[in-house]
């Protein structure tokens, strides 16, 4: 995917940047940068104003999340409970919820069908639960993260948009999720990850873009800074 010259008012400015089958591409800054603006506008949560997206080399005009995921797009917000969940809903509903239709016969939900999808996904990252007919609201912090995880990916996406995905859950949840994403890299789908977190920006991505205030700060080699350096470019001038 190339973003080029993405704007929205009073949010970012004029932001480039690409990612590449294969690459974890972090994004940090604080708060207040533009980076969930700008996750948000790429997958038409709040489309920008101006600039182009393009996947595998063809411009796209994304007006909502639809059009993304007709794309190949996926997105795991920041906040799963205002935005990831429907918490009185099954761990089954939540997970099939962008992808129903691959569940349905017509107007009909195809159970057999419905509940071998999610089992599959259980099983894929490992989801802590009774059963896919467990509400999703009785799970661990981390538990309900990869189920939002599990729904982008029932999509079959083959670009990932990563919001602060370990924010609010425990360090062994962390690691599961690091481990996961390292993985979906190396299946080759292209991912973009934010994070707040220095630590786990250095050691996830292969190129780390600095945002300050609604802008790209730097683009930095992971492995060749550090944390200092990253504050300095996105401390406000």
């Amino acid at each position: 995917m190339s973003v080029r010259g993405l704007s929205r008012d009073s949010a970012f400015h004029n932001v480039s940047f690409d990612v590449r089958r294969g690459e974890i591409l972090g994004i940090t800054g604080l708060m207040g940068a533009g980076r969930t603006e700008l996750l948000s506008a790429v997958f038409g949560l709040v489309p920008a104003d101006d600039g182009e997206i393009r996947v595998a080399g063809r411009p796209v005009r994304i007006r909502g999340p639809a059009d993304a995921l007709r794309h190949g797009i996926g997105m795991v917000t920041e906040d799963r409970k205002g935005f990831g969940l429907v918490p009185t809903m099954s761990v089954a509903e939540n997970m099939t919820l962008s992808s129903l239709g691959q569940c349905c016969f017509g107007p009909l939900v195809r159970r057999a069908k419905e509940n071998a999808v999610v089992e599959a996904g259980i099983r894929a990252l490992a989801i802590k639960t009774a059963g896919g007919r467990q509400a999703v609201g009785q799970l661990s912090g981390g538990n309900q993260q990869k189920v939002v995880i599990a729904r982008s990916l029932l999509a079959g996406p083959s670009i990932l948009l990563l919001d602060e995905p370990t924010r609010g859950i425990d360090v062994a949840a962390k690691a599961e999720i690091y481990a996961l994403v390292t993985r979906l890299a190396a299946e080759g789908k292209a991912v973009v990850f934010v994070s707040s977190e220095l630590p786990e920006a250095l050691a996830l991505s292969h190129r780390l873009l600095v945002m300050r205030q609604g802008k790209v700060a730097a683009e930095l080699n992971p492995s060749c800074t550090s944390q200092e350096e990253v504050l300095k470019y996105a401390m406000p001038l």
